[in-house]
């Protein structure tokens, strides 16, 4: 026990002293975001899941964790001493079969706003255009932020989605546009997990065809099986 202890204490203190990239998820499907992020970019810039072991923290300097994973003590003190806190708000209403704007519980994005409004000037929120309950909490953070959708005014849209033995779409960025191609996978939320991805990896330096290329990795549980 006094060893685990020893441990922990040495891991918290080689992030601190190290202030690693951290990229903290929250709202609805978070498990698949952290996922796909995890899957598309583990080869291409090792990032880790978070897990405060010694070993890890020596070698990595990118790590991916849910909100929910860690003691909500512990969040603030990651985000203050990171070299790029990164906060992923996920959708948190229900998301509809038409195209439009949808909206959440707010009461399910009250432990989202105060990590929000933690993060420093020079971190990013990452969050849900479509969503109004998410879209609203960007306003309540001194972070940078972008956004994501299929709505006109996000910063990261997508468009032109098609199917068939998997899903076609565009991502327009800055007058930019690649195609995706999400190889057995269909619905919306894929195709949002897909746009965090983008929105992630253009805030880590990667160019959209890198992320296109990169989210050849992606598979869930269902492709998988």
């Amino acid at each position: 026990m006094k060893s685990y202890f020893i441990m922990n204490f040495l891991s918290k203190f080689i992030f601190f002293l190290k202030k690693p990239k951290i990229i903290i998820v929250a709202g609805k499907g978070k498990s698949d975001v952290v996922e796909v992020i995890y899957q598309a970019f583990k080869e291409k810039m090792g990032i880790e899941k978070m897990d405060f072991s010694f070993g890890s923290f020596l070698k990595e300097n990118l790590f991916i964790v849910e909100q929910n994973q860690l003691n909500s003590q512990y969040l603030p003190g990651l985000i203050k001493n990171s070299e790029l806190p990164i906060l992923v708000i996920n959708h948190v209403g229900e998301i509809p079969l038409e195209s439009g704007f949808f909206a959440g519980d707010i009461e399910d994005v009250q432990e989202a706003i105060k990590l929000a409004r933690l993060m420093p000037a020079h971190g990013f929120l990452v969050v849900n255009f479509d969503d109004d309950t998410v879209r609203e909490i960007k306003i309540k953070s001194p972070a940078h932020a972008f956004t994501l959708g299929f709505q006109e005014g996000a910063d990261l849209r997508a468009s032109d989605v098609k199917l068939n033995t998997g899903t076609n779409f565009k991502v327009n960025y800055k007058g930019k546009m690649v195609p995706v191609w999400l190889e057995k996978l269909f619905g919306k939320e894929k195709i949002y997990n897909a746009l965090t991805t983008f929105g992630v990896g253009i805030i880590l330096g990667l160019n959209l065809i890198e992320v296109s290329q990169a989210l050849k990795f992606y598979q869930d549980s269902e492709t998988l099986s």
